[in-house]
């Protein structure tokens, strides 16, 4: 009787593994990873550092093209990873400084982006770290930012 057992649970155990298939969900995904870094020290009006996607440059109102944004880094940190998954097409993306509580503008996001008024500035004022770049399907693209504080 315990052969029958043994033999059961054996046969039940390599009847689920081969019934196992792999998912469909898991398929690769397109974005954007790398590492986020800080030169120089951080200014007393900048609580908090992110990296943030845009569909469009408009200056004048970051939140119209606002597509995605990093996990903000606290002062004084100087170094961070980020990943955004994206669909294919074209982005800018451009290192910005949070004016305010990282806490109070995660809380209160959706009455930013109504009013269109961010309290953020884009820290990237050179050309070559508003960094335009265009996805493929199923591509991953590895971007390492640094943003220069004065010292």
């Amino acid at each position: 009787m315990k052969l029958i057992c043994k033999l059961i649970i054996i046969f039940s155990v390599l009847g689920f593994i081969w019934s196992c298939e792999s998912p469909d969900s898991l398929e690769p995904v397109a974005g954007v990873e790398g590492k986020l870094f800080i030169e120089g020290e951080w200014p007393d009006s900048i609580q908090a550092v992110a990296l943030i996607v845009l569909k469009s440059l408009d200056p004048g109102n970051l939140a119209a093209g606002l597509v995605s944004y990093s996990t903000p880094m606290l002062s004084p940190s100087k170094k961070s990873e980020y990943f955004f998954q994206l669909e294919p097409g074209f982005y800018f993306i451009a290192g910005a400084g949070l004016t305010i509580d990282p806490g109070v503008f995660f809380a209160k996001i959706d009455s930013f982006m109504a009013s269109g008024n961010l309290p953020i500035v884009v820290l990237d004022k050179t050309p070559h770290l508003q960094r335009a770049i265009q996805l493929e399907d199923q591509e991953v693209i590895e971007i390492d930012q640094t943003i220069l504080f004065s010292e």
